[in-house]
């Protein structure tokens, strides 16, 4: 996950992203999917890697292809789709991690800058700044996060 935090790839950008291939085919050429969302190259590959790390996509070669997870995400209602994501958050490391940190906490709750120190820790290739802002933007998209950022703080959302 790196790159600069506020260009990381939010879940609207991704879910656009689905609608473009579903649109087209379900498949395309990268570097043609790029010129049509007037991306700029970097833009493009962080958008694609981000959908990728969560199973919607592919890219063998130089073209996408939208996966069957990423049809069935499309066809959900806005609580069915924070319900698939919230799983498939899950089953990435960096979601794993924050997850267990916070639940060994007595409120369930940590200190963005903990959470970043950890972060560099635990995954040395990732930046940690970037890392944090997915945790919170994909997290709270999928209720399994809350960040109150007038305290710093990240927290379990426990539907309170």
């Amino acid at each position: 996950m790196e790159g600069d935090p506020e260009q990381y790839p939010g879940i609207s950008r991704i879910m656009g992203l689905l609608k473009v291939l579903e649109e087209t085919g379900g498949e395309g050429d990268l570097y043609q999917l790029g010129v049509d969302l007037h991306l700029e190259l970097g833009e493009e590959l962080q958008l694609v890697r981000a959908a990728e790390s969560l199973g919607f996509v592919q890219t063998p070669g130089s073209e996408i292809e939208i996966t069957e997870l990423g049809r069935e995400i499309l066809k959900k209602n806005i609580n069915g789709r924070k319900h698939l994501l919230r799983e498939r958050l899950l089953t990435l490391p960096v979601f794993q991690a924050a997850l267990r940190w916070l639940e060994q906490e007595e409120d369930a709750t940590l200190p963005s800058e903990t959470v970043k120190n950890r972060l560099s820790e635990q995954f040395p290739h990732e930046d940690s700044e970037t890392a944090f802002q997915t945790l919170v933007n994909w997290g709270r998209y999928a209720e399994l996060f809350g960040y109150r950022a007038d305290r710093g703080d990240l927290y379990v959302d426990r539907g309170d």
